[in-house]
């Protein structure tokens, strides 16, 4: 097998030493010791080959100081972006480009929100918040800007402040949990509406059961049995006949109009419009078209073989450069005098391990999809001007609060160093935002008249981030862990745990705001996933808090914790989740015909969910438990899985569409990979990135590989030509073109009509045929149609114009940039950090992987160019724990490098590990630490 270098470096040296190369250049410059005012005793950091610290120290207050001067260090570019990035502010650091994201952010009100959570915090909170800020305040004072300012023409940047962390919190959390679906939904189902009016076809039914479906494509649940299990009712099960999905025999009733009136769907269009215009927004927070999301599981030690838990956690978010996270362990003296380390993965510019473990337990996390904004559709009182004054609900007027924003930008290229000149930006365009106290004090985005939209969303309120995260860390129980959940306000996440006496658990986390109406057992017009009516003609209002919760933040009343889907020591033992429907309230497309316990209102919790990742997870956990004796490797293998779901459950009733093809034709060898595929996705190129890769030298890949890859490539084109030409195709004869759904959520549909082909014959419930030339003929023309597409000039960088569906290997479209702001080399990967682009037209590295595999790598599922395929999300952290009784054995691997720095040793040190599913041990102690410390630092007191 032919072995060729991957880096260009390698032939400059001798083959001997070239192995070596990537842990001799990682060893980090040997550090001098600091006397840094701020500190109250001494503090000693142990670095690692890669560069990751471990901070020792007397007390948590001098620890999280020297975190803070190694952030900065390490990370200060991407730290300086985030706080201004949240704040609205990014153009003063980036440009004009940035402009229209921050009049966007500035008046969604994150920088409100976090001078709210400021005042709420305890005294003993604020000084780890001062005490972190002290520390990347001391780096700057001492410390050149990273490279990126001089590219921008900046010599200095604002000092950190508390409020700077409570800003990066804030983003993190709005990035998960906040987003703009109910806009979307509402201008889709409006026009579907006013077309069926038209030309006579059902709109609603086009849709909610034939388009925009809720019900996710696999059917894999965390918990099932739960709603029952905590006294509800109305647990989903299959389909129900009927388009109220069976609200009647749970005596749920539906009243109020349920159209879209035209004002709020040309307020709605025209607030996408404008989102649209603001590109950094939804990269910030959630998209309908590519959605955050991670996968967890956790085994307990009855079926593993060495008797002890075993918890893997992989987050999907960008795959950026630098990566989200940071690695750092800390260890100090909580108070009792015992050592106490914590150890994982950090956000730069905050003071907590978010995801690791500590002396007693690891713990990981995947997005909790939960339904937490609502926009509103409200009625305005205006002054003279035209600006409004009041929103008026039940007819009487509500003061609305204006704040006034001033905006400055970066005139980057000027040439002219730190002239930073104010942004003309008009007062109804962003210089004035309209604060309404009824939605959490959330602003109004758009104005028409004496309309408006408005929002409420659970994060425009004080929340307690820190203190969760200071919890998490400091938990030396599953009881004070579970406690420490009740701070986690925001950010929607799943909590998974593991720990040293056998315990595993999950916990669906985050506060979520009872609707009035559901309340009531009713839905009054529009569901909560489209924009709602403000004026109390339905009652659509969060209800005020009236059963506060333990360490309840949101002044609204929320599902109790136990109500909230949970599982702990269950008899199966083990957990999975990968951003699915955990509980099962979708499985029947209709997710509000399900009661809480007492018949205490609709039991709702959002609208959508990921299925095929954790199809694939829940198959392979179920097939390990019932084998036994799960190890580590099993965990290591299933994190690598890229065998597609989605192909595995529809390919045979596809390849059944065929009676054969013409001997030695390209469609005759589709049929024949596409046959014997195992459902994997490899590169099979010799300069891929596959699992089990050698991270130096590159092998040349067999047979199975190639014809693995080449069937990859072809179904992926497939898919996309089926989409096209059934979902895409229909709506678009009958004028709906410019209203698609989104490309996971068309695909959902087409798996539908695709199942119910059988017995629709491609007719969906508005009464329209998806599939008008019939299911073979649609089945045969998409496949040519996508090898006719492989073999054009689209793809002659990849493929040459070939024929030959061998020469179609996955990898050549498959592949990854990891972006950096900036956006251009160096500071890119690749052609920084070592790595080089597959070839000058084909940028990126080529990397196994597709759509939904559990090693995240997804793309569009309309894709049909040549960069279609590149992919921008994965794990951002790839972790497994081994819970023994004497403390975490644990593994663990980012996608880069400690440094954000790109002539850094450290820059990309880790990534050949994460391209090739390899890790690193993650330090448990001082005693790992000493023995792994390739530099020692010590930090004092000022002299």
């Amino acid at each position: 097998m032919a072995r060729i270098p991957r880096f260009s470096w390698y032939l400059k040296v001798p083959s001997a030493v070239a192995v070596l190369i990537f842990v001799l250049f990682a060893v980090p410059a040997q550090a001098a010791d600091f006397n840094l005012p701020g500190l109250s005793g001494p503090v000693t950091v142990y670095e690692d080959a890669l560069g990751i610290p471990t901070i020792r120290g007397d007390n948590e207050s001098d620890v999280v100081f020297v975190l803070g001067y190694l952030h900065a260090r390490d990370r200060m570019f991407q730290m300086d972006r985030d706080r201004k990035g949240a704040a609205g502010r990014a153009a003063e650091l980036l440009g004009s480009a940035a402009l229209s994201s921050d009049v966007q952010f500035r008046n969604l009100g994150l920088e409100r929100a976090a001078l709210d959570t400021w005042q709420v915090l305890g005294d003993e909170t604020k000084g780890i918040l001062q005490s972190y800020a002290n520390g990347v305040n001391a780096w700057l004072a001492a410390n050149p800007l990273p490279p990126e300012y001089t590219a921008l023409e900046l010599t200095r940047t604002d000092p950190w402040t508390p409020l700077d962390t409570l800003l990066v919190a804030k983003g993190l959390g709005a990035g998960f949990s906040l987003g703009f679906g109910d806009v979307d939904n509402t201008v889709a189902l409006g026009t579907y509406q006013a077309f069926g009016d038209a030309l006579g076809f059902d709109g609603v039914a086009l849709f909610f059961e034939d388009t925009y479906r809720v019900q996710p494509p696999d059917d894999r649940l965390t918990a099932p049995g739960f709603l029952a299990g905590i006294g509800g009712v109305g647990q989903a099960s299959v389909e129900t006949a009927g388009t109220d999905g069976g609200k009647a025999e749970s005596g749920i009733t539906v009243s109020g109009d349920q159209r879209v009136p035209d004002t709020m769907l040309n307020l709605a269009a025209r607030y996408r419009a404008t989102l649209d215009a603001a590109p950094g927004v939804e990269a910030r927070l959630q998209s309908a078209e590519m959605l955050k999301g991670s996968n967890a599981w956790v085994v307990s030690g009855e079926h593993t073989a060495s008797g002890y838990p075993l918890i893997a956690n992989d987050p999907h978010l960008t795959m950026d450069t630098p990566p989200i996270f940071h690695e750092a362990q800390m260890i100090y003296d909580r108070g009792d005098g015992q050592d106490w380390h914590v150890n994982g993965t950090v956000v730069p510019g905050t003071p907590g391990v978010l995801l690791g473990c500590n002396n007693h337990a690891c713990w990981g996390m995947t997005v909790n999809p939960l339904d937490v904004t609502d926009f509103f559709f409200e009625t305005l009182q205006t002054n003279a001007l035209g600006l409004p004054t009041h929103t008026v609900y039940k007819g009487e007027p509500e003061m609305i609060r204006q704040e006034f924003n001033s905006y400055f930008v970066n005139p980057v290229g000027d040439g002219i160093a730190d002239n930073i000149e104010k942004a003309n930006v008009g007062y109804t365009a962003g210089a004035i935002s309209l604060i309404v106290p009824r939605r959490n004090n959330g602003p109004i985005v758009d104005i028409d008249g004496n309309t408006g939209l408005s929002v409420a969303y659970t994060g425009f309120g004080p929340t307690r981030e820190v203190d969760l995260i200071r919890g998490i860390d400091q938990a030396d129980s599953l009881e004070s862990f579970a406690e420490s959940l009740e701070f986690f306000d925001i950010g929607v996440q799943n909590v998974y745990y593991a720990d040293v006496l056998g315990n595993i658990a999950w916990f669906a986390t985050s506060e979520h705001p009872i609707r009035e109406d559901l309340a009531s057992l009713t839905v009054d017009g529009l569901p909560p996933w489209f924009i709602r009516d403000g004026t109390g003609a339905q009652a659509n209002e969060w209800l005020p808090v009236m059963n506060p919760q333990p360490n309840q933040s949101l002044p609204f009343e929320i599902l109790p914790m136990a109500e909230m889907p949970h599982l702990i020591n269950p008899e199966q033992g083990f957990i999975t989740n990968a951003n699915n429907d955990p509980i099962g309230t979708n499985l029947d497309n209709d997710p509000l015909n399900q009661l809480r316990p007492d018949f205490n209102g609709i039991y709702y919790l959002n609208a959508g969910y990921a299925a095929y990742r954790m199809g694939r997870v829940d198959r392979e956990v179920k097939s390990l438990v019932a084998r036994g004796g799960v190890d580590v490797q099993d965990f290591i293998d299933l994190q690598a899985n890229v065998q597609l779901l989605d192909a595995e459950l529809i390919l045979p009733i596809l390849l059944a569409q065929f009676d054969g093809a013409p001997p030695g034709s390209p469609m005759a060898q589709a049929l024949d990979v596409l046959s014997t595929w195992d459902y994997s996705a490899p590169t099979g190129l010799a300069e891929g990135w596959d699992q089990g890769d050698d991270p130096v030298m590159a092998s040349t890949p067999d047979t199975t590989e190639i014809r693995n890859s080449a069937a990859a490539t072809v179904f992926a084109l497939w898919r996309s030509m089926l989409v096209r030409n059934t979902i895409d195709a229909t709506l678009t004869a009958i004028g709906l073109g410019n209203e698609l759904p989104p490309s996971r959520v068309a695909y959902n549909a087409f798996k539908h009509h695709l199942l119910n082909y059988p017995t629709a014959g491609g007719v969906g419930a508005s009464g329209i045929n998806f599939f008008s030339a019939g299911l073979a003929a649609t089945v045969q023309a998409s496949l040519q149609q996508a090898l006719d597409l492989l073999a054009s000039e689209e793809f002659a960088p990849a493929f040459a114009g070939s024929q030959n569906v061998m020469d179609y290997r996955w990898g050549k479209l498959h592949r990854i940039v990891f972006d950096s702001t900036l956006d251009t080399d160096p500071f890119d990967i690749p052609n920084g950090g070592g790595f080089m682009d597959l070839s000058p037209e084909l940028p990126g590295l080529a990397r196994q992987g597709g759509y939904e595999a559990v090693d995240a790598s997804s793309h569009s599922a309309r894709a049909n160019t040549l960069n279609g395929f590149m992919f921008g999300h994965g794990p951002s952290r790839r972790f497994i724990g081994h819970m023994a009784p004497g403390g975490a054995e644990a593994l663990q691997v980012i996608p880069g490098g400690q440094s954000g720095v790109f002539f850094d040793p450290n820059f990309a040190s880790q990534l050949p590990l994460w391209l090739t599913n390899d890790y690193h041990d993650l330090a448990q102690g001082q005693a790992d630490a000493v023995a792994s410390a390739q530099s020692i630092s010590t930090f004092g007191p000022a002299n």
